[in-house]
């Protein structure tokens, strides 16, 4: 059985500005007023990228990949 693709609206500006001040808080990283909406438009297509993994549709017998260790 495949999972059907979930759809979810776009990340409202209001979640991507808080997601940018959270990780600057947490990294402790000051960020330059000119630096913030690059920083905004790399972590929209990021939020892109991430929901193209999290919608792709497994079978119910997927399995994880092994873990090799050197």
């Amino acid at each position: 059985m495949i999972l059907p693709v979930r759809s979810r609206p776009d990340i409202s500006e209001t979640v991507v500005s808080a997601w940018c001040d959270a990780m600057a808080d947490l990294l402790d990283l000051p960020i330059e007023l000119g630096d913030r909406a690059e920083i905004i438009a790399n972590l929209r297509v990021l939020a892109q990228l991430m929901r193209l993994v999290d919608d792709f549709p497994l079978a119910d017998r997927a399995e994880p990949a092994p873990v090799f260790k050197a």
